[in-house]
């Protein structure tokens, strides 16, 4: 057993470069839907979670398309690679839409969490101070903004800053699951 790992970790994943960019491609592309796509951004309120998911995915296609065993670090190296292309992606989108359309990624989703928290306030006198706090915070952020070329990069560095661990670690826990998935297949076979 001890030999197998050895020697699954020495040799590398099989895993070939095109399958490698292409899962990639795929994380990127669903972190940036998950980003930009109204509605589809309260995935990301509740942590990460768009990012996670995409970054399962990413995974999920390298191993069942290719049929190569990952190991858990290259799992995480691969799923951290489609959060940074994904973070930089979906803030290139953003900062597009942004400077073109004045169309802001997110807004529908904020707009509709900070309802929800209207509703459950309604009636709660001690809650009062708590949303005129809220009720600031959203037009501060409904607010019209001018984006600068530094901003987009400060966005993209911070998205993938934060973006990539979250997809890495979906990586790993899809690994987790398939590895599990097969040990369960070989004791019923």
């Amino acid at each position: 057993m001890k030999e197998k790992i050895g020697t699954e970790s020495a040799s590398g994943s099989s895993l070939p470069f095109s399958g490698k960019l292409t899962a990639i491609a795929i994380g990127a592309v669903l972190i940036s839907l998950t980003s930009t796509v109204p509605y589809l951004t309260l995935l990301n309120a509740f942590f990460l979670s768009g990012v996670f998911i995409a970054g399962m995915a990413a995974i999920y296609y390298a191993v069942i398309r290719y049929q190569v065993r990952l190991s858990y670090s290259e799992a995480f190296l691969l799923g951290s690679y489609s959060g940074l292309a994904g973070g930089m992606l979906s803030e290139a989108v953003s900062y597009l839409l942004v400077v073109l359309t004045g169309y802001r990624p997110g807004t529908e989703s904020l707009t509709l969490l900070l309802d929800w928290a209207r509703g459950m306030a309604a009636g709660k006198p001690e809650l009062a101070e708590q949303m005129r706090v809220l009720a600031e915070m959203e037009a501060l952020a409904l607010a019209p903004v001018q984006l600068t070329p530094a901003d987009l990069l400060t966005g993209m560095f911070l998205a993938a800053m934060f973006y990539a661990p979250v997809a890495g670690l979906g990586g790993i826990f899809m690994v987790f699951r398939l590895k599990r998935k097969a040990a369960k297949s070989r004791k019923t076979s």
